[in-house]
């Protein structure tokens, strides 16, 4: 089930409003902002993260651990290798819903805190300025580069797979 933004944003004002009768030094501003993009960013990951660790297969782990490796080891060298791919997509994904979610960082910014989008919005009701227009550039620039950066990234992390996948299969075929 889809629930749209502004119903979310509502959600998370009435939530930091009680908050912030409970505790009296909460108001409405960075941290209230910082906990719902968090909120609202972890299904995302989680969606990105969980088919590649559901891909993942188990005898690695086995073989690492009959190897003699730790928690840490397995941690360090199997799993986050192999989910590498999956947080980079997930973090993306993340950042871009982030940045162009307006309606929820409108309802839990507060007085003297704004955001690109908020800041963006707000301008232009007094109409279009070449300072928009100038980082708006900037950021489709910046999001151009990090796709850039992605594609290069999950080339050479899948050559890395391809290779780690012919040395498991290698040791397979030898026992």
């Amino acid at each position: 089930m889809v629930s749209p933004d502004v119903i979310i944003g509502a959600s998370f004002l009435i939530l930091f409003t009680m908050l912030g009768g409970v505790l009296k030094n909460f108001q409405l501003g960075f941290v209230s902002v910082l906990l719902s993009h968090i909120a609202f960013s972890i299904p995302i990951v989680v969606l990105m993260v969980l088919p590649k660790l559901k891909e993942m297969n188990d005898s690695m782990i086995d073989a690492a651990r009959d190897l003699g490796a730790n928690n840490f080891q397995v941690l360090s060298n199997i799993i986050l290798p192999f989910l590498t791919p999956g947080i980079i997509a997930g973090y993306f994904m993340a950042f871009t819903y982030s940045l162009d979610d307006f309606a929820v960082t409108f309802f839990v910014t507060g007085n003297g805190f704004t955001t690109l989008s908020v800041e963006i919005y707000s301008r232009a009701r007094q109409g279009i300025s070449l300072e928009i227009n100038a980082l708006s550039t900037l950021v489709f620039i910046f999001s151009l580069l990090l796709v850039v950066g992605y594609y290069f990234i999950s080339r050479d992390t899948s050559k890395k797979a391809r290779k780690r996948k012919r040395d498991f299969e290698e040791v397979a075929i030898l026992k």
